[in-house]
């Protein structure tokens, strides 16, 4: 009697251990699971962080290389005298007005379509990082080659390449930033949606428009013409995107 009794007693204390036992080796198996999940982000090229700094990091950075733009425009000097002297001199200068014009615009469409897509962004991965500043340094490039395109060299086809080359840079980091995003997995359901499609489409017409000036420029000086283009390239691209 005494052991059955024993038994009762000793029963539902043993249930209880076994339970908690269980509870934690649960806990250990979760934890080692994230340590490993970790540890592979960082092999990987680093855990996802927020991606906050680097967006306002890109901000700025933009924002310096518009103002070079601006800073780069020529200005009448004491030289020019009169009404008819300013219009003389705004008139000699309207290429580098035009440039600059372009080169903003292109600026423009780069940050909005970097903020667009950067809001789906959970986390940050390595290579992320590294095409983003890739990026970053195509955009600082900017107003240099802006410069080199209206200059008084008589090299029409290198300063036109150059530029051009540079737009089409901008756009392919951008686009390698923005894939290696999706192959980190940390992009949000949204990811898949029709506007960040649209989005992406607006970035590769864009690319396509300088790269097609490319070989144009080799004979013509009309090439810059081809980036009147974009609008045709990318309703050509949605007709391709249709099922």
């Amino acid at each position: 009697m005494a052991d059955t009794r024993a038994q009762h007693i000793a029963g539902p204390q043993e249930d209880t251990e076994t339970a908690e036992t269980a509870e934690l080796t649960g806990k250990a198996e979760e934890a080692g699971k994230a340590e490993g999940a970790g540890e592979a982000g960082e092999r990987r090229g680093g855990r996802p962080v927020s991606p906050e700094r680097l967006i306002y990091f890109s901000d700025a950075v933009v924002a310096i290389a518009i103002t070079l733009l601006a800073l780069e425009l020529p200005v009448p000097t004491g030289e020019v005298h009169g009404n008819s002297g300013v219009l003389h001199f705004l008139r000699d200068h309207l290429a580098e007005y035009t440039a600059f014009l372009v080169s903003f615009w292109t600026i423009a469409i780069h940050w909005m379509i970097h903020q667009r897509l950067f809001r789906y962004a959970t986390g940050l991965s390595g290579g992320a990082i590294r095409w983003n500043l890739l990026w970053l340094l195509a955009i600082v490039l900017m107003p240099f080659t802006t410069k080199l395109l209206t200059s008084e060299a008589d090299a029409y086809q290198v300063q036109f390449i150059v530029y051009a080359a540079n737009q089409v840079l901008a756009c392919l980091f951008f686009r390698l930033a923005f894939a290696d995003l999706r192959r980190s997995g940390v992009l949000s359901t949204a990811d898949s949606s029709e506007a960040v499609s649209d989005t992406l489409g607006w970035l590769t017409a864009m690319m396509l428009a300088f790269l097609i000036s490319i070989p144009v420029a080799l004979v013509t000086h009309w090439a810059s013409l081809c980036w009147a283009l974009l609008p045709a390239i990318r309703a050509g691209l949605r007709r391709l995107q249709r099922p």
